[in-house]
């Protein structure tokens, strides 16, 4: 009696599954690079009573402006007319993004004022200005 062997084909490598691991990376990386853009910068926020709203939505750019009225973006100072074109090329890339403008609470309020008409007049429908929430005294 004659064993035969048997002849395996060649194996098929599915790549759905590499891709989808490829693409939660991206979006992880993509969402935490935001996360470290917006604490990038030490800026002491102003505080605000009432409650804590997270953002929903498509944030563009975080803006910061230190106590000296210096605006940065991604670490690099910036002057207002370089904010407005930042701010074309953001809502260029998507329409509904709102910016996150992050001003120290010794900022100027004027200051503050000339960066919300920059990123308007870069086509800015919205912006947020971030805060933190008032501490409550412990008793």
């Amino acid at each position: 009696m004659r064993i035969g062997r048997r002849q395996y084909g060649m194996a098929i490598l599915d790549m759905t599954p590499m891709i989808d691991v490829v693409f939660l990376l991206l979006i992880f990386f993509l969402t935490t690079a935001q996360m470290a853009q917006m604490a990038s910068s030490p800026v002491t926020l102003p505080e605000e009573a009432g409650n804590a709203e997270e953002s929903s939505g498509s944030t563009g750019m975080v803006v910061n402006i230190d106590s000296m009225g210096v605006i940065t973006v991604l670490d690099q100072a910036i002057e207002t007319s370089e904010l407005m074109k930042r701010a074309k090329e953001v809502m260029a890339q998507d329409p509904v993004a709102v910016p996150v403008i992050r001003a120290d609470r010794r900022s100027t309020a004027a200051r503050l004022n000339e960066v919300v008409d920059a990123l308007r007049s870069g086509g800015c429908r919205a912006v947020r200005v971030a805060t933190t929430q008032v501490k409550e005294p412990t008793s």
